[in-house]
């Protein structure tokens, strides 16, 4: 029997599932609610909202989303993180953050990324990543690197011939004293 709560949790699922940068599910047992707000609250903290979904409601909310491909990860009690920011990898490192507490209880089944399906492995990967800012530092110095190489060895070649000038002077001077 389809209620009228029903099909506004459908709709603002779905509405989730299509605005989100990144969405990661988890298996979700076991977990009290003090953790689970704990977890809220820090992912709230990098643009991220969790919400545990009901698998059928969820199967129906991802058709026609960026997030179909994971309707079949929707079995058991399942928690959706929504990622809304920049930095893809915030949510994901966030989240295993909080699982490290939670060995078997909490594990990631997969999500997708920027309209992609990943698996759990790279989800994982996902969390391994640098902060945007600092990936953006790495990329910028990977670029200046051959500048900054180029111009050392510049420098030594002028430096070289500067010694070997200054070797030829005092090599005159020390014989026009002779």
């Amino acid at each position: 029997m389809v209620t009228e709560a029903k099909t506004k949790e459908v709709e603002k699922l779905k509405e989730d599932f299509s605005r989100a940068k990144v969405t990661l599910i988890a298996k979700f047992s076991g977990v009290t609610v003090e953790d689970v707000d704990i977890l809220r609250r820090e992912l709230r903290g990098v643009n991220t909202k969790l919400r545990i979904v009901k698998n059928t409601l969820a199967k129906i909310a991802v058709q026609g989303t960026q997030c179909e491909a994971t309707k079949d990860l929707f079995s058991g009690p399942v928690a959706v993180a929504f990622g809304y920011s920049d930095d893809i990898g915030a949510s994901a490192k966030k989240f295993f953050d909080f699982a490290k507490g939670k060995p078997k209880n909490v594990t990631a089944l997969g999500g997708v990324v920027e309209g992609s399906f990943v698996n759990a492995q790279s989800v994982k990967k996902l969390a391994d990543l640098p902060p945007k800012p600092v990936a953006q530092a790495m990329f910028l110095g990977l670029l200046q690197a051959p500048a900054r190489n180029l111009l050392g060895v510049l420098e030594g070649v002028a430096r070289k011939f500067m010694y070997a000038l200054n070797a030829i002077a005092e090599k005159r001077k020390g014989e026009g004293q002779d």
